[in-house]
Order: C-alpha cells, then structure tokens, then sequence
C-alpha cells in the first residue's frame, strides 16, 4: 500500500482540503443555489432535531388525559388541554415532518441542480484542456484513459461534491439540535446514551484508509476497462481478421472480474462502518435501559428519548459515509486536476501574431528534431519552398518526410533551427491562425460519423449549402454522393466505414477545398488506392493543389514527376533537389527509386514509401 494510502482522517481532511477548495471554486457562478440549497439543509436539521420535543410535548399533552381518567373509570379528566388542544398539539407532528420533507427536497434539489453544471463545466474545461495539448500529449496517452478521466473521473468528483457540501452542513446541525432537545429532556439520560459515541470514529478512521486503496485500484482499472473497449471497436477489423474476439472478449473480462473485486473492496469497505456504529449505538440503548430502570422517567418521556436516540441514526450514517467518500473522491479528483495542470509542450507566446492570410513561403532553416530517442528524425535540414509551387519529398520509410509535415503544422516545435511560413518563425505565431492557412489530406482520411454533409462542411464551419457541394464537385465527389441513398445527408458511419478508400479520399480533398488554405500538405494521399480510385483522386488533388503552395509526400513517384522541385531524403537529412530529369542524372538513390518502380521486370515491384 502507498504511503499516501495510509493517510489518518485529520492529514486526509488537509490533504482534501486543497482539491476540494478547487472544486468549491466551480461553484462561484451558482453560489446563490448553492446557498440556498444550504440553507435549507440547516433548515432542515433543525425542523429535524426538533421533532423529538414536539413528540414529547403532544405525548405529555395527551398523558395527563391518560392518568387522570385512570383514577375515574368511565369518565374524562378536564385538566389539561380540551380536545381542541390536544389536536392542535398533535398536528404539530404531521407540520414538522412536511417542513421537515420540504427543506430536505428543497436541500436535495438545489445542491443536485448546483452540482450538475459544475459536473457540466469541469468535463467542459477538462476537454478543452485536452484540446488544446500538443500532438505529443496525444502519442503518449491511451485515448480510452483519457475517455475514463472525462466520463467516470469528473462524475465521481462531483457526486462527492454534492453529498460532502450537503451533509457536512445538514447532519451536524440535525445532530447538535437533537442532542440539545435530548440535554433539555434529560441531560443525564442523553449523558448515559450517548457516551460510547466516540467509538464510532473507529470503524470510520480504520475502514477509510483501506476505501482510498481500493477505490484507486478501482479506478485505475475502470480506465483500463475504458481503453480495452476503445481498442476493440476502434481495431475491430484487425480483430476480426485475425479471428481474435475470443481473446478480446477475454482480455475485457479479465478486467471486467479485476473492476468487480476492487468494487467489492471498496464496498466491503464502506458498507461494514454503519452495522459497526449500529453495534455501538444499541450499546448505548443498553445503557438507556439501565438508566430507566434506576430512575423514575415516564413511558411518554422514555419513548420521545429514545425515539430522539433513534433520530440521531440517519445524520450520523450520512457523517460517517463522507470519510468514505472522500477518500474515493480524493483519487477521481487528483486525476481529473494532474490532467488541469499539465501544460503543452507547444504553446502561443503571449505576443503571439494573428495570420490573416498567408502567401505561401516555407522556409526551413538548419531544422533538426527527435522525438526524444538518440536518433535524430530530421538532421541540418535547410529547405526554400516558394510560394505557389508543388515540392515532393520523396525517400526510404523514416527518412523524416512526415516529420516535415509535423513541423511545417507545427505540431512540433524543432529542437534547433526556425520553420518560418512569409518570413515569420511559427513560434511568434498563434497556432489557430498558422493551421487555418495550411490544408492537409492524408493517407488514413478520417471521417466522422456523421453526414457527408457535414464532414465536408468541417473545412470550413460558416460554408452555406452551395459551397459545400461546389466544393464536392470539384473534389469529382458530387456524382457518387447523389448516389447514396439520402445524398448530402447520408450518415457516413464510424470514420466512413460506409465508403470506399476513394470516396473517403475525395471527401477529404473536398473538405480541404472548402478550407481554401494557401498551403497544401499531401501525405502519401494515394498510396493505399487502386488504380481507378488513385485516378479520380489525383485528378482531385490537380484542382485542389492549382494556386497553392504543395508539399506533397509520395508513395509512387508517377505521381509527383511533374512537381516543380523534389527532394529527395535519407536518414533525416536531404540529400538532393531538383526536377526529376535532373536528380536521375545526379541522385544515386533517386534513381534506384525509380528504376525500382519502373524498370523492373521480374514481377511485382516491392513496395516502397518514397
């Protein structure tokens, strides 16, 4: 067990204390509901701890009636109060328990009301939060981790918030008024009751520290569970055709039967403290019965005090569970604000510039960038790319062509050297502002599972209907989209699973064309295409790439033969430029590219990333 783990109750309080005061912070715009719902928590303690002196005080109304027309067999005492009296006194009870039930739905209400936005916005800022981390963050975490911190993490943190704001107000002021009713009726009653009180702490302290462990283990395994479940529908292909579902349907039971145990820790856990302190109490009864049996106390007395100790039962469960609570909260929290307080590793400068519209001039000066392993992705690059001309970089499989892309995007940030876009370092730029100038169509196109409609419209959210659709014209995709059956408004299915490799292509190109950006970057976009698809979608590519500045990453040199300047890669450094015509007659390596591509004879070329 962690040495965290092993916290005692007053260092948990302190150690709570300071997410908790964070989470209180998200409660500043509800801060008149969440008073409220507070007040009528204190409203309601009170109504509650008064119910056993209105009990008393009819019961004794009613017992001198008793006593008196014992004496007299067959007739009615007159002392005390009339009939209408003792009714009067009597509908005091019914009065306290509906003012009681209104102030507790009232309590009830306004904190759940409170709690649900503040449940809204920290899944709202956390998400935002996750937006905005940089491409690395997003290599390094499993997405279904990520998926169990904004879902399972925000909501246990905010059910604690609830129930802790709630009862830690409510049940001490119902515990203090019915001990003070309990004083006022008989003090040494109350004192005899009430003395083995202490040891309810016990069972609180003993059993909280093994909740916090268990309940750690159970969420660390509920995101394990999360990223299982997002593997499995996101590889379900794979899956399939490796006829592995079995196994997968093992692996999640595996974990689904490690989630149950843990669950059941925790509430081994938890649920043991209330018969323990149930234990204590009837212990204090005993003691009750004691007293009376040495004492003169009235039956109408005897019964309002111990229906008073009974009372006592419900706000003391609910203290005794916010220990619990906030042990298992206490994780949910820290993992939702280790999230909060991670910072991108690329980030605008304050002085940041806004882009309006760039010409299209890339300039990578002495460029060098890992990722973190001793073998660099990129080594000394220096490359001019003008503006409004085609560039393909070409090369073995990791000779840093993709890498380019990264920083041209700047979803990395070299570790030296400048990448400028029209003379400007992209550092000195706004991110939003630099990626609204550059369009980019990759091999794996991802659709989302939405409208076609819709999935072009991302190219540019403000689009209207016309320009969608002349944009998919031009994308040569108008014709097999009519063909669906609801057109525009045919769901595409989970990343376009619905459509071919081509149709998901010139989806993307479409979208890129709505985008309108000055910079095309094209990664291998036909690489994964038969020769009718690769067609229409480098025909495509032609119209979207007119006008613009194109950096285009190649997996068959057919494609970029024609580009204005190639350069050719190897092991992260360029090692020629030029036309094609030029670097057959000066690249080694270029040209064994090509001849592999188009002079072999002896079957199929084997394939090669270039």
């Amino acid at each position: 067990m962690s040495k965290s783990a092993k916290l005692p109750f007053p260092q948990l309080v302190r150690a709570f204390w300071k997410p908790y005061l964070r989470l209180l912070s998200y409660m500043r715009p509800y801060r008149k509901q969440f008073f409220m719902g507070i007040i009528f928590g204190v409203l309601a303690g009170i109504v509650s701890g008064s119910l056993t002196l209105v009990i008393l005080k009819a019961g004794e109304s009613i017992g001198v009636k008793l006593d008196k027309s014992a004496l007299m067999p067959g007739s009615i005492s007159n002392e005390g109060p009339g009939i209408e009296g003792v009714i009067w006194i009597s509908m005091l009870i019914p009065l306290v328990m509906v003012l009681r039930g209104l102030f507790s739905y009232l309590n009830v209400y306004y904190l759940a009301w409170v709690s649900l936005r503040v449940l809204r916005d920290i899944r709202t800022q956390l998400f935002s939060h996750l937006m905005s981390q940089s491409l690395d963050f997003f290599n390094r975490e499993k997405t279904g981790k990520l998926m169990s911190r904004v879902m399972s993490d925000t909501r246990v943190t905010q059910n604690a918030l609830t129930s802790i704001s709630g009862d830690i107000i409510k049940d001490p002021i119902a515990i203090l008024t019915q001990v003070a009713v309990l004083v006022v009726i008989d003090w040494k009653f109350s004192l005899t009751t009430l003395v083995l009180f202490p040891l309810c702490i016990v069972p609180v302290v003993v059993f909280g520290r093994k909740v916090r462990s268990a309940g750690k283990a159970e969420e660390k395994e509920a995101a394990q569970m999360s990223i299982i479940l997002q593997e499995t529908f996101a590889g379900v292909r794979v899956i399939k055709s490796f006829a592995r579902e079995s196994y997968q349907t093992d692996q999640f039971a595996k974990s689904s039967d490690t989630q149950c145990r843990n669950s059941l820790r925790v509430r081994r856990s938890s649920d043991i403290v209330q018969p323990l302190i149930e234990s204590v109490a009837a212990f204090g009864v005993v003691l009750a019965m004691i007293y009376v049996y040495y004492n003169d106390i009235s039956f109408i007395k005897f019964a309002a005090l111990c229906g008073g100790i009974f009372m006592l039962y419900n706000p003391v469960k609910n203290l005794s569970r916010i220990p619990m609570l906030m042990q298992k909260s206490m994780v949910s929290a820290e993992n939702v604000f280790a999230l909060m307080e991670m910072q991108p590793s690329i980030s605008d400068k304050p002085t940041a510039k806004v882009l309006e519209r760039c010409n299209g001039r890339i300039d990578l000066e002495d460029v060098s960038f890992d990722y973190g392993s001793d073998r660099a992705a990129v080594q000394n690059v220096s490359l001019h790319i003008e503006e409004g001309k085609k560039y393909a970089l070409v090369g073995a499989s990791g000779a840093g062509k993709s890498t380019i892309l990264s920083l041209i995007m700047r979803f990395y940030d070299p570790q030296h050297g400048v990448v400028r876009l029209d003379g400007i370092d992209l550092r000195d730029l706004a991110q939003h502002s630099l990626r609204e100038q550059v369009g980019m169509v990759t091999q794996e196109t991802f659709l989302f599972h939405d409208t076609i409609f819709e999935n072009i419209r991302y190219g540019r959210l403000d689009a209207t209907k016309d320009e969608v659709i002349a944009a998919a014209r031009a994308a040569f995709a108008h014709d097999f989209i009519l063909a669906q059956p609801d057109g525009y408004e045919t769901v595409v299915g989970d990343k376009g699973c619905m459509l071919s490799g081509g149709q998901q292509q010139r989806l993307a190109i479409a979208r890129a064309l709505l985008k309108n950006a000055p910079v095309l970057l094209l990664d291998e976009a036909t690489s994964a295409l038969d020769s009718e698809s690769e067609r229409m979608v480098q025909a495509a590519l032609e119209r979207l790439s007119e006008g613009r500045t194109v950096v285009a990453i190649a997996h068959r040199l057919s494609t970029i033969l024609k580009s204005d300047c190639i350069v050719v890669m190897d092991h992260g450094r360029i090692v020629a430029t030029g036309r094609h015509e030029e670097l057959l007659a000066k690249s080694d390596l270029y040209r064994s590219l090509y001849e592999l591509q188009f002079h072999h004879t002896e079957g199929p070329a084997p394939s090669v990333a270039v």
